[in-house]
């Protein structure tokens, strides 16, 4: 896997360098590291090119409402056929026809049609 930033490929070649036993642990964190990764995933992640990384990734945090938006967009189909049924398409054209009687005039003031049963 490669590195995804300039300072993970620097931490990745300390711990790579730890590993082959070139230098002892310089901080806990890459010890650490060092101990739960095998030497061949710290060797790939150590041998990125620096050319066209950030010097740092900028995590983006998620806020309760991104993950409401989130979850209100992959639901909504389902939920507007729970609310409405398979119907629901048929009701809105039933909305839209003529009643018996009613009869639809443009009104030049309002700028629309207007029933007159409305």
């Amino acid at each position: 896997m490669p590195a995804v930033s300039k300072a993970q490929q620097r931490f990745m070649g300390m711990v790579h360098a730890v590993k082959k036993g070139d230098m002892a642990a310089p901080s806990p964190e890459v010890a650490q590291a060092a101990a739960s990764m095998k030497k061949k995933d710290a060797k790939d992640f150590a041998s990125t090119k620096h050319k066209g990384l950030p010097e740092k990734k900028v995590a983006k945090e998620e806020t309760k409402y991104d993950r409401y938006d989130k979850e209100k967009k992959e639901f909504a189909k389902s939920d507007k056929r729970m609310k409405f049924g398979k119907f629901y398409a048929q009701a809105k054209d039933a909305r839209d026809r003529l009643r018996p009687g009613e009869v639809k005039r443009y009104d030049k003031k309002l700028g629309k049609y207007v029933s007159n049963k409305g």
